[in-house]
């Protein structure tokens, strides 16, 4: 369960990084159809960006915790 934990946010950094290039990649060329709806798009901005926040306070969370265990 630790290792999960410990993963999550790191995973959930990787993914929203992804979805970010997606968005990125379909403003420039919206052919390719990685995103096709308007309220979906700023969605999935918001869930990146929620994502991403999320993560780095669980990694700061979890790297005070051990720190304060090895003391």
């Amino acid at each position: 369960m630790n290792t999960v934990k410990s993963l999550l946010p790191h995973m959930l950094i990787i993914l929203s990084g992804i979805f970010i290039v997606f968005l990125i990649l379909n403003s420039y060329n919206p052919t390719m159809n990685f995103v096709t709806n308007s309220i979906s798009i700023k969605l999935f901005w918001v869930f990146c960006i929620l994502s991403i926040m999320n993560a780095i306070l669980n990694i700061i969370s979890n790297r005070n915790s051990w720190r304060n265990k090895k003391l």
